[in-house]
């Protein structure tokens, strides 16, 4: 997830939570739909959770548990040292995360679907902003066109990324095709 704060070349993979054992061991609240990227020698920018960052640091993952989401870095060997960096957010590089996340066909990053447009029917019903999840499901948040805002519709509005709505996705191309888009926008 990507946030207006976060710089276009980090990638939130988690959130650091609280302090696990003497030897700096730390819960990691994994945001990621791809867990195995997170890895040994993989190197995280650890930044403090405030709109305008006032912590920003990179450590390099010694192990990363699985099981019970625990993560050791090679650069904290203790509780006392580990403490400041409860409740900071992890993030990876653009370039280990396409190098370390496998895709499967028709599934992309939600940094390549975010700032494509939106049409239906040949017309451009807006620009993606941003990809929210809520329960198992992520949305597409739209940020309406001018010539529509001009009409009386909203200035933005969600569209469920399902194949019910989705017909293509072309991040090469900036671009999402989708199917009754224009009846959720006009509803909204």
């Amino acid at each position: 997830m990507k946030t207006q704060t976060t710089p276009p070349s980090l990638i939130e993979v988690g959130r650091l939570g609280k302090t696990i054992g003497l030897k700096g061991g730390l819960k990691l609240h994994l945001s990621t739909d791809f867990p195995q990227s997170i890895q040994a020698d993989l190197k995280l920018t650890i930044q403090s959770p405030q709109k305008h960052p006032t912590f920003s640091c990179s450590y390099t993952i010694k192990s990363f548990d699985t099981k019970n989401s625990i993560v050791f870095f090679q650069e904290i060997t203790s509780i006392e040292a580990a403490k400041p960096l409860t409740h900071h957010i992890a993030y990876t590089s653009l370039e280990d995360t396409q190098r370390l996340c496998v895709l499967q066909e028709n599934e992309y990053f939600w940094f390549d679907v975010i700032g494509c447009v939106l049409q239906e029917n040949g017309q451009t019903l807006g620009i993606i902003t941003d990809i929210e999840r809520i329960g198992a499901s992520d949305y597409l948040i739209i940020k309406t066109a001018q010539a529509l805002i001009a009409q009386g519709l909203p200035k933005t509005f969600m569209l469920p990324y399902i194949d019910h709505f989705i017909l293509q996705t072309s991040p090469e191309k900036k671009c999402v095709i989708a199917q009754g888009a224009r009846a959720i926008l006009e509803a909204s």
